[in-house]
């Protein structure tokens, strides 16, 4: 390389693709956004593999991506990644073994006393358990994966990228083409913003909504994930001394206007965790996190057609 490789985009996927990069290159990162400001800074960033085709590059990605990942836990403590164990349910989709369900350290499917406490009536609970009853939770499978503080993960990958040179420069980039005088590769990192610098017309993305709420005694270790919940998308993942508990996730939207209730996500996913039912009462929490765009779990790999990122 006679020319320094361009990466555009500092969210996780850019840092990650400039310290991979910086390895054997000269490498420099352009964004227009940083740190707090990214996209990727709201994602509630639990590995799966959601919302992408279980095709085998897809699954090597993600194979690759959760053993770096599991590394980094157990050498950099400091990176805010850490090993979460939680189940995902489902009432409508047929079971089926994921194709991915070999990637994981530990995967297995929720056996029927483990499934019957997800379906049975508690009292004094909500007027959404009587929908819940006519969609009882068929199946499910309970998992143990990474998860990342966003804020913390990128702040320790910008410092993996300064410890191998890589330069940063603030600039907003109308087209690719406008770098390539500079250097002798640009790689796209921009994440939602790929739809227009590439025209993408095909660009697809997902707006997610949560809560967060302060850890205390009492509150929940695991995660639960209830997408099928016919009022709504439930979960509760905790993670570095927060809870979120959310929530949503539209296809084609990438605003940032609150469109979910506390009452309702209280509704949803208190069901499964009384702590959240009598820690938060029904006041929303000081904290609001609303993301949108890339999902919010790490689903790795993907590429700028598949990016439709999770929860968050």
């Amino acid at each position: 390389m006679t020319k320094p490789i361009c990466v555009v985009g500092a969210g996780v996927i850019g840092l990650t693709t400039a310290i991979v990069l910086a390895d054997r290159y000269d490498v420099g990162i352009i964004a227009d956004k940083f740190g707090a400001d990214t996209d990727s800074v709201k994602a509630t960033a639990v590995w799966h593999v959601y919302l992408v085709p279980e095709t085998a590059e897809v699954l090597e990605w993600s194979s690759i991506t959760l053993q770096r990942l599991l590394d980094i836990s157990r050498r950099y403590p400091e990176s805010g990644i850490e090993i979460i164990r939680g189940v995902e349910l489902f009432r409508t989709q047929p079971r089926h073994v994921p194709g991915w369900s070999h990637i994981p350290p530990e995967f297995a499917f929720l056996a029927d006393d483990e499934l019957r406490k997800f379906n049975e009536r508690q009292d004094g609970l909500f007027a959404s358990d009587s929908s819940l009853s006519n969609a009882p939770v068929k199946w499910g499978y309970r998992l143990k994966a990474p998860a990342a503080k966003m804020s913390s993960y990128l702040n320790w990958l910008v410092e993996q990228d300064r410890k191998r040179n890589v330069q940063f420069s603030r600039q907003h980039v109308e087209r690719l083409a406008d770098l390539s005088g500079q250097h002798d590769v640009v790689v796209n990192c921009t994440g939602l913003g790929a739809a227009t610098l590439l025209n993408d017309e095909a660009f697809e993305p997902y707006k997610g909504q949560y809560f967060v709420v302060a850890s205390s005694d009492g509150s929940p270790t695991e995660y639960i994930g209830d997408d099928d919940n016919p009022d709504g998308m439930a979960y509760v993942i905790p993670r570095a001394g927060e809870v979120m508990v959310g929530g949503s996730a539209e296809a084609g939207l990438n605003d940032l206007f609150e469109t979910i209730k506390w009452s309702d996500v209280v509704a949803r996913a208190g069901r499964y965790v009384p702590w959240i039912r009598n820690s938060a009462g029904e006041r929303p929490p000081d904290s609001w996190s609303s993301g949108c765009g890339l999902c919010g779990r790490l689903a790795s790999g993907l590429n700028e057609r598949c990016q439709k990122q999770v929860r968050g």
